[in-house]
């Protein structure tokens, strides 16, 4: 096994001391099937580490403390610090009008993926480099922030390695691995592991209880709601769940497996993992609607997960499926296997 240090040299990681192990492979490495299912296998069976956050009243004891915040304003104020409508050209990163906590809750804390089961930025220090089946590569910290930026934030641009927003972020990151086990998984990252119902999701049902549940907030038809300073800057109060202001068709969350997995940890607002307001199937059903509702389309779709043997099954791209309507309807709504 490597030591993180040596890690650091081979992958660039300028000043953390946290990294998956990634030996013998380097960051934008493309790897065949087999050593892809060594690497999924690795991942899967890491040490799992209790949750941790540090304190947010320590961050002004770094010395570089200015650009942790610097980083958590990139993440919590997206729209407002990179996004589509800011004066600088340069720093128009994001493409819509989400910001990353969007996804990526907030904490009591009120820091950035500091949420248990709210796609938390906790241990990313710790998980990455890893695996990516979009790719079929090895992708780092960085790749997953540009990933967001093209995806998740719309038809964003990726931000450079070397740029100030990029380095600020990763040092957010890494301020957030500080104390935990290098190369250990976390407990509570990612999105909780549900039964999902075995049946199709219903999107005329999802409607129904989205109108019950989520209208409040995310209005009619999924449109969000607006700020009054909108026009100048893009800003939402409650984001956009549809439309060119909110995730594309190729973001992690347009697919229902996932999106039904935030639903039932995370909404509506109030609502946690330990406490859920939604049954999964409920969830399932409110995921479907919201999918079924226009969004901005990725360019490259067709070419993500190339190899059939990684695709998860909720990816609806018609060119996966040569025509095959039915296939095609399954992906989109299901059923998919009861445990994901």
């Amino acid at each position: 096994m490597k030591t993180a240090l040596t890690l650091i040299a081979a992958v660039g990681f300028s000043g953390s001391l946290f990294a998956m192990d990634i030996s013998p492979y380097k960051v934008g490495e493309k790897l065949n099937a087999e050593q892809a299912k060594e690497m999924e296998k690795r991942f899967k069976e890491r040490q799992v580490q209790d949750w941790q956050v540090p304190k947010a009243a320590d961050i002004d004891k770094e010395p570089n403390a200015k650009e942790i915040r610097y980083g958590i304003q990139l993440l919590d104020k997206t729209v407002e610090t990179v996004g589509p409508k800011v004066a600088n050209p340069n720093l128009r990163y994001s493409g819509n009008s989400l910001n990353c906590t969007s996804c990526h809750i907030k904490g009591s804390d009120g820091l950035p993926g500091t949420m248990p089961f709210g796609i938390p930025f906790v241990n990313v220090m710790n998980d990455y480099p890893n695996f990516r089946k979009r790719s079929m590569t090895i992708g780092s910290p960085e790749d997953r922030v540009n990933g967001c930026m093209t995806r998740s934030q719309g038809g964003g641009k990726a931000m450079p390695n070397d740029s100030t927003e990029m380095k600020a972020i990763i040092a957010y990151f890494t301020w957030l691995s500080k104390g935990t086990n290098p190369h250990d998984a976390m407990q509570y990252t990612g999105l909780p592991n549900v039964d999902l119902p075995n049946r199709a999701a219903d999107p005329k049902a999802g409607k129904s209880l989205y109108t019950e549940h989520c209208v409040a907030c995310h209005q009619a038809n999924g449109q969000g709601l607006k700020t009054a300073t909108y026009g100048k800057d893009g800003s939402y109060t409650f984001p956009p769940l549809a439309g060119n202001d909110s995730f594309n068709n190729g973001a992690g969350m347009s697919r229902i497996i996932t999106a039904t997995k935030f639903i039932h940890a995370n909404m509506p607002l109030g609502a946690t993992y330990k406490s859920p307001v939604l049954s999964v199937g409920q969830a399932y059903d409110i995921a479907a609607y919201v999918e079924s509702l226009p969004r901005a389309t990725h360019p490259d779709r067709a070419k993500d997960f190339p190899n059939p043997n990684f695709r998860p099954a909720d990816y609806p791209v018609p060119a996966y499926f040569n025509g095959d309507k039915a296939a095609l309807e399954k992906a989109k709504y299901g059923p998919f296997d009861s445990k994901k």
